[in-house]
């Protein structure tokens, strides 16, 4: 979620107040029936839960969730692989494509989201959750364009470093069983930050109420710009620590606002800046401290 922070400009137009929210107490006022429950069309929207902790930059041990063979999804991405191992041209890639668009292809995604996380075993940050998605989708390991770059998924990294399991296995099912088997096991990461400015999402604008601080999808309807930071942008150069939020200028501010602002004889910022929130990511797979295949593994 990223937000703007509307008290830089100095103002808080009307329409971002709320009264108290009720009309009033209830006590002698007519009652209607309620009626049964109400049900959107589709699925239910995400539940917006209580504040998260970051998880902050390091290498950690994870607990793979006992219920993993629940957590893969059928999925599909298109491919961006120019060349086959062989070094010539992938029939389903991008150079085969008028439009230079791979085709569509079906891959399984592994997602640990909040409900089902990694979670850290032993170290300072023992019991503490980290949301990761897996695919079996290939990506280059160098230089896309180079014929030479070998193509890797994350499953495939997960499976032979961090589970140290050399069976390689062959179709998308087999896959699936052998990670399976891995329930409740651990894998080694080393984890850091990351923040996008979407452009493909309304942001989420910080504003001041009579039940004081929430956010709003921004009135204006402003989509992110689409810059990414990555763990380095997070490092704070004056205490050497990392910061879980950073500002993005994300253009200037529309119109509207512009008018609002003169009309309050309020100075207009020359760019408007969002605050993004830093979520976890993983940088590479470890092989376990110890040795040999995962201790306790299941046999294969």
């Amino acid at each position: 979620m990223f937000r703007l922070h509307l008290a830089l400009f100095g103002f808080l137009p009307g329409v971002f107040y709320s009264a108290d929210g009720a009309a009033g107490s209830g006590v002698n006022e007519p009652v209607v029936p309620g009626g049964g429950e109400e049900w959107p069309e589709g699925d239910l929207p995400e539940q917006m839960g209580g504040p998260r902790t970051t998880l902050l930059p390091g290498q950690n041990d994870f607990r793979i969730p006992m219920n993993v063979a629940q957590l893969w999804h059928d999925i599909a991405i298109e491919n961006t692989r120019p060349y086959l191992p062989s070094g010539q041209v992938d029939p389903n890639g991008p150079l085969a494509s008028p439009d230079k668009h791979g085709k569509k292809v079906a891959r399984k995604q592994l997602k640990f989201d909040r409900n089902n996380p990694l979670i850290v075993v032993g170290g300072k940050q023992d019991g503490e959750p980290m949301t990761a998605t897996f695919t079996t989708n290939p990506r280059a390991r160098g230089k896309k364009d180079d014929p030479k770059t070998p193509f890797i998924s994350d499953v495939a990294y997960m499976i032979d470093i961090s589970l140290n399991d050399k069976s390689r296995p062959k179709s998308p099912e087999e896959t699936v069983a052998l990670v399976n088997k891995y329930a409740g096991r651990t894998i080694r990461l080393e984890h850091g930050l990351t923040a996008q400015c979407r452009d493909d999402k309304v942001r989420y604008v910080l504003v001041t109420t009579a039940e004081g601080e929430s956010t709003i999808p921004d009135p204006t309807g402003t989509k992110g710009c689409g810059k990414r930071w990555y763990t380095k942008d997070f490092k704070n150069p004056d205490n050497g620590q990392y910061d879980t939020e950073i500002a993005c200028t994300c253009g200037q501010p529309k119109p509207e606002i512009v008018a609002q602002l003169q009309a309050a004889g309020q100075p207009v910022p020359a760019a408007v800046t969002v605050v993004l929130r830093a979520y976890e990511s993983v940088e590479r797979f470890l092989p376990p401290l110890v040795a040999g295949p995962v201790a306790g593994a299941a046999a294969v």
